[in-house]
């Protein structure tokens, strides 16, 4: 549940043109719900247009993320995977635990980030016997509107035995890897061609991070002269067939676009389709709410920045 720590939000909320229309509540998916700063969802939650179900395997944790979570939302402890026993490889920073091993192949050509050194970020401590869960098998998980994995690689494991639970949501963004940070992990193009087959589009990618090549070293640990490793991409159920979609969804999809990703443009499709369907005439008050507006702000490709 990693986040910049700066809530940026949306210029004006969409529930101002919606009316009661936008409190049809929206079901979150949370898997790897480890609190590290603000929920991407906060400005859902803030307003009580969602209810989050979110996974978090570590029992520590789980306090810490029931008190961020929206009125009614509830945690399940359980490891998501394919249903089978599985190693989980606990490092030094818990964020960077998962079912997959750390590759230092990859990892040592980085600056700042290490599975050797005493202080490595990615150094594993402890492996640990889980047995994982299909989310298709987890009953007291409801089916999702707006799913977000963040688990280190084991993402297209849980989506290959979760399309099921997640047959009708319209939005899902997922942490990708570009390189193999982890032995054997499923990288981006992995992830993109299987969601294409189940229906979903590449929307854009947000907290894009990288490091420096070791041996250039620079102020800012953080720093990335030129290599994506990773990000969080953000796709949306496919809008070249809105016919494939309900007037709830047309609604749902323009609420979360709007709110948590500005994509106002997007949002606007989705109220005029729903406008056609229904007669109602919410794209047109949204277009000349967004025109009152000198600027907004936007989220297109954005680098993570680490406060």
């Amino acid at each position: 549940m990693s986040d910049d720590q700066t809530l940026v939000e949306a210029p004006f909320r969409l529930s101002e043109i919606l009316g009661m229309a936008a409190y049809e509540e929206i079901e979150v998916l949370d898997v790897g719900a480890m609190v590290e700063g603000r929920p991407r969802y906060e400005a859902l939650s803030r307003q009580g247009l969602c209810r989050v179900t979110g996974f978090e395997i570590n029992q520590a944790e789980i306090p810490a993320v029931e008190a961020a979570l929206p009125h009614g939302s509830k945690v399940l402890p359980y490891a998501l995977g394919d249903g089978r026993q599985a190693t989980l490889h606990v490092t030094l920073y818990r964020g960077c635990s998962s079912l997959f091993e750390p590759n230092p192949d990859v990892i040592e050509l980085f600056a700042s980030i290490s599975t050797t050194w005493e202080d490595g970020n990615f150094r594993v401590v402890d492996r640990v016997q889980v047995e994982t869960h299909r989310l298709d098998d987890i009953e007291s998980c409801p089916p999702p509107d707006y799913a977000k994995f963040d688990i280190q690689g084991a993402e297209l494991m849980v989506m290959e035995n979760g399309m099921e639970k997640l047959a009708r949501a319209v939005v899902i963004e997922t942490e990708v890897e570009f390189l193999e940070i982890y032995k054997g992990q499923p990288l981006f193009s992995d992830i993109q061609s299987f969601l294409k087959r189940h229906g979903f589009v590449l929307h854009k990618m947000v907290d894009i991070e990288g490091r420096n090549f070791r041996p250039m070293l620079t102020d800012y640990s953080a720093d990335a002269t030129s290599q994506f490793l990773w990000a969080d991409a953000v796709f949306v159920r496919d809008f070249s067939r809105l016919d494939l979609f309900s007037t709830e969804q047309f609604l749902k999809a323009a609420v979360i676009l709007h709110e948590v990703y500005f994509s106002y443009d997007l949002a606007l499709l989705f109220l005029y389709a729903h406008d056609l369907t229904k007669g109602s005439t919410f794209s047109d008050a949204y277009r000349a709410k967004l025109s009152t507006f000198e600027s907004v702000p936007r989220q297109f490709a954005t680098i993570r920045t680490h406060n």
